[in-house]
């Protein structure tokens, strides 16, 4: 089973890198282009990792990161 990631980055040219250079590592990877759609995928999905940029419109890194640490304990990047 691969390992799940899930990269919450607004700048969809970054994104789009880091994804495919995970997936040459054979990473299973998921793309979320602002706060909202990042924290929700991020509280539903089953991820190993979050890749978390710190300025995302909608909601910004700090808060993202704060509100999962109430129900996940999973790693965190900034």
């Amino acid at each position: 089973m691969s390992k799940r990631i899930l990269i919450i980055e607004d700048d969809q040219a970054i994104a789009e890198i880091e994804r495919d250079y995970l997936k040459l590592s054979q990473f299973e990877v998921a793309l979320a282009h602002d706060g909202a759609e990042g924290l929700s995928m991020a509280l539903t999905g089953n991820f190993d990792l979050i890749l978390l940029d710190v300025m995302l419109p909608t909601i910004d890194g700090f808060e993202i990161c704060k509100q999962l640490r109430k129900t996940l304990d999973i790693p965190i990047l900034w």
